[in-house]
């Protein structure tokens, strides 16, 4: 960006913040400002709102790199998906949604129901393609089908929504009708199959003849989530940058303010986290590889967690994965979470540095080791290390991995 055109997104943004006299305070960045302007007009928000979009770009930055502003509600349309407002645009919205946590929620849950049953249809066309081919095979042929995603289909909803708002140029075009229509035209490619043939011989138990059968094994895959950047919503490196803000800002928002993860006092602290201190004291020095995380002699970030509490029968996994940001949601999932003051030795300390379409866009575990010190496999340092805690600001959930 030139610094005429940074000048100019300055000026449009401080007109449209005076226009609606905000003043700067000290909140946390993402925390809404209930009540903050109960009198705000319903209905469409004028020029102030479209003089908002139009700069997002600008204040998402601003608000993903920590700036605290104290704000009218107003100023959620610039830097959380608009989506999450009103699924049927944000014009039609009522006055009250922006500081109705409940409403928002309807609207998530409603959004997300329709992502997850669009995905769902691509995937069942796809299966019923394979059993079309499959019917087709000749004698003295079978067949399986492995498919990961019978169950659950991994997609990070947050993401598609940010990425569906960042795409579109004029915010009154940020209705769900819309995201739909976008998904269903152009996720055909979103799920394939590939074919893996083997053959063996198989006798008949009546007859004793001895034929070769081929078997077909048909592999589900499924594109990722590059698919949905490249081809589904074909974003610009610009249209990324203000899908990944949008992405953070939410994740920051609904975990602080919607689902409201809250701290279990009823925790204490005891020997338990001491002892694990111990073991990762031991583990000092090893060497840090994420392609070697499950081999002996080698620790990523959360292996190394995994491993020392594993040592006392403790396995910090959520659905079979031990990634940090599965770490992360085993401690919620399990009433574990504590807080970032009543931090005791053994306790986790889980960082967010960017989006990651994970969990709480975790990216990165540590052990709180006490007396403001941590142990962890630091990727910088290439080993174990204890070290002062460091990255407060990247702090987004602390948790005791047991009880006393």
């Amino acid at each position: 960006m030139t610094d005429d055109r940074q000048n100019n997104n300055n000026s449009s943004l401080s007109t449209a913040a005076n226009a609606a006299g905000f003043a700067k305070g000290a909140i946390k960045t993402g925390k809404l400002v209930s009540g903050a302007a109960k009198g705000a007009a319903a209905g469409p928000y004028g020029m102030l709102a479209a003089g908002l979009w139009e700069n997002r770009n600008l204040v998402g930055r601003i608000i993903v790199v920590g700036c605290v502003l104290f704000m009218l509600p107003v100023l959620f349309l610039a830097m959380l998906p608009s989506l999450i407002f009103g699924t049927d645009g944000i014009e039609n919205a009522s006055k009250d949604t922006l500081n109705n946590p409940d409403v928002i929620m309807e609207n998530l849950t409603l959004t997300e129901g329709s992502i997850e049953e669009i995905l769902r249809e691509k995937h069942d066309a796809v299966i019923e393609s394979i059993l079309s081919e499959a019917d087709k095979l000749g004698d003295n042929c079978e067949y399986s089908i492995t498919d990961e995603f019978a169950d659950s289909i991994i997609h990070e909803s947050t993401m598609i929504i940010s990425q569906f708002c960042a795409s579109q140029n004029d915010y009154k075009e940020v209705k769900l009708s819309k995201l739909e229509r976008t998904l269903r035209r152009n996720l055909d490619k979103l799920f394939s199959y590939s074919v893996n043939t083997s053959t063996y011989v198989k006798e008949n138990e009546v007859t004793k003849e001895i034929a070769v059968i081929t078997h077909y094994e048909y592999v589900v895959e499924y594109a990722g989530s590059d698919y949905f950047t490249n081809e589904v919503f074909s974003l610009t490196s610009e249209q990324q940058a203000l899908a990944e803000d949008y992405a953070l800002n939410m994740q920051r928002f609904l975990y602080s303010n919607v689902y409201q993860i809250k701290p279990n006092w009823s925790l204490i602290p005891g020997d338990t986290g001491k002892i694990a201190v111990g073991y990762g004291i031991l583990m000092l020095d090893t060497p840090y590889s994420q392609e070697r995380r499950n081999e002996e002699g080698y620790f990523d970030c959360s292996s190394f967690t995994y491993y020392v509490y594993g040592r006392l029968g403790i396995y910090l996994q959520f659905d079979g994965a031990n990634t940090a940001a599965a770490q992360g949601r085993y401690i919620v999932e399990n009433n574990l979470v504590v807080d970032i003051t009543k931090l005791a030795p053994g306790d986790l300390i889980f960082y967010s540095y960017e989006s990651n379409d994970r969990f709480l866009n975790i990216g990165h575990v540590a052990i709180y080791a006490g007396e403001g010190f941590v142990i962890d496999a630091s990727y910088s340092q290439g080993k174990v290390v204890y070290r002062k805690i460091y990255d407060t600001d990247k702090i987004v959930l602390c948790g005791r991995p047991y009880t006393e």
